[in-house]
C-alpha cells in the first residue's frame, strides 16, 4: 500500500474529475509550493477546453456539485489525510495535512475558454530540511506517472537556489522547475537539493568591518610606536651636577583641562608646571602612558626640537628648549 501512496496522490483527484468533466481535452499540473521549514502548498489544478456547449454544460454540472456538496470535500480531506499519514511513516517525519480548499473558475485565454477546478492542501514536513538544506524526493516512494499535456512543478523556495536534481527539470525558471508529460518518474523522484543563498549584502558588511577593524589596528600601533622604531638618533647631552641639583622637586601632576589637551600638549604642560625639566620616569608616572609611548612622544618632540633629553646616569632629563 505503501509503494502506492505517491501515486494516488495524483490519480485521486483525477478520478473523480473524470467523472463529471471531458478527459480528452484535460491538462492537469500538479504543483509543491515548498516553504523554508519544509510545509508545502499542495495543488492540484485541472484545466479543460470549453470548446463546445456540451463542455460547458459539463462543467457548470460539475460547479453545481462542488459549491453544493459537502461530502466532495469530505471525502478529498479523507483521501489526502491517509496519503499524507502513510507518506509520514514511510519518511519517519512526522506529516499533517491542512487548510483544505476546492475552487471552480473559468478563465478567458489567447488558446480559449477554460475551466479550472483546483484542489489544494498544506502538508507539513513533505521536504526534508537539513541545515541550510532543503531536500525533495523520499515522499515520492511509490514513483509517479503524469500523462501527456500534465505538469509536474516545483516551487523553489525563497532565498534558496537549486543545486541538484535527479531527473533534470524540462524547463528551469527563477523561481520553478517544470517536467511535462508524458513521464515516468523513478521511486524518489524528482529528487531536488535547494541551499540557502549567501547574502551578498552580508558578505559586503562582514568585509567592511574587516576593513575598518584593520585600520583602528593601524592607527593604534602607529600612535603608540615603538621605543626601538627606527628614527633620527636621540638628542642627549651632557648636564653639570649643580644645574641638576637647582630642579625643584617631582611634584604629582593633575590638569583637568589635559583631557582637552594633546599628548604633547600635556608633557609640555607638565614641564612647564614642573620648571621647565622632568625626569622621564615622572612622566611616565604622572601622564598615565606607558614607557613605550612615552619614549616615542618624547623622541617626535626632540626631533620637533620643543624638548632635550638630557642622560643622567640610567635615567633621561627632559627639558623644554
Amino acid at each position: 500500500m505503501l509503494g502506492k501512496t505517491s501515486l494516488w496522490i495524483f490519480s485521486f483527484v483525477f478520478l473523480v474529475l473524470l467523472l463529471f468533466l471531458p478527459a480528452s481535452t484535460a491538462e492537469i499540473s500538479y504543483t509543491f509550493d515548498i516553504h523554508e521549514d519544509g510545509e508545502t502548498c499542495y495543488i492540484i489544478e485541472y484545466r479543460t477546453l470549453l470548446d463546445s456547449q456540451s463542455r460547458v454544460d459539463e462543467f457548470n454540472n460539475f460547479k453545481q456539485v462542488v459549491e453544493g456538496n459537502s461530502t466532495h470535500m469530505t471525502e478529498f480531506e479523507a483521501n489526502m489525510r491517509s496519503i499524507v499519514s502513510n507518506a509520514g511513516i514511510a519518511t519517519s517525519r512526522p506529516m499533517t495535512a491542512s487548510d483544505f480548499d476546492i475552487s471552480v473558475s473559468e478563465q478567458n485565454t489567447a488558446t480559449g475558454n477554460y475551466g479550472i477546478v483546483r484542489y489544494s492542501f498544506k502538508w507539513t514536513h513533505l521536504a526534508e530540511v537539513s541545515g541550510s538544506s532543503i531536500i525533495l524526493g523520499d515522499v515520492f516512494f511509490g514513483g509517479q506517472y503524469i500523462s501527456n499535456g500534465d505538469t509536474f512543478i516545483v516551487k523553489i523556495p525563497a532565498g534558496y537556489k537549486v543545486s541538484g536534481t535527479t531527473p533534470e527539470p524540462d524547463v528551469q525558471r527563477k523561481d520553478e522547475l517544470i517536467w511535462n508529460g508524458p513521464r515516468t518518474f523513478n521511486s524518489g523522484e524528482p529528487n531536488i537539493t535547494f541551499n540557502k543563498e549567501t547574502s551578498w549584502l552580508l558578505v559586503a558588511g562582514i568585509l567592511i568591518l574587516l576593513l575598518v577593524a584593520g585600520a583602528l589596528i593601524y592607527l593604534k600601533k602607529n600612535s603608540t610606536g615603538s621605543s626601538n622604531a627606527p628614527g633620527k638618533p636621540q638628542q642627549v647631552v651632557e648636564v653639570e651636577p649643580e644645574e641638576l641639583e637647582s630642579l625643584e622637586p617631582l611634584q604629582p601632576y593633575v590638569n583637568v583641562d589635559s583631557i582637552l589637551e594633546s599628548d604633547e600638549d600635556m608633557i609640555i604642560s607638565m614641564l612647564k608646571e614642573s620648571g621647565g625639566a622632568m625626569m622621564q620616569s615622572g612622566i611616565v608616572k604622572n601622564s598615565g602612558f606607558s614607557k613605550s609611548k612615552t619614549s616615542s612622544l618624547l623622541n617626535k618632540m626632540a626631533e620637533d626640537g620643543l624638548i632635550q633629553r638630557v642622560k643622567k646616569g640610567r635615567e633621561n632629563l627632559v627639558r623644554l628648549v
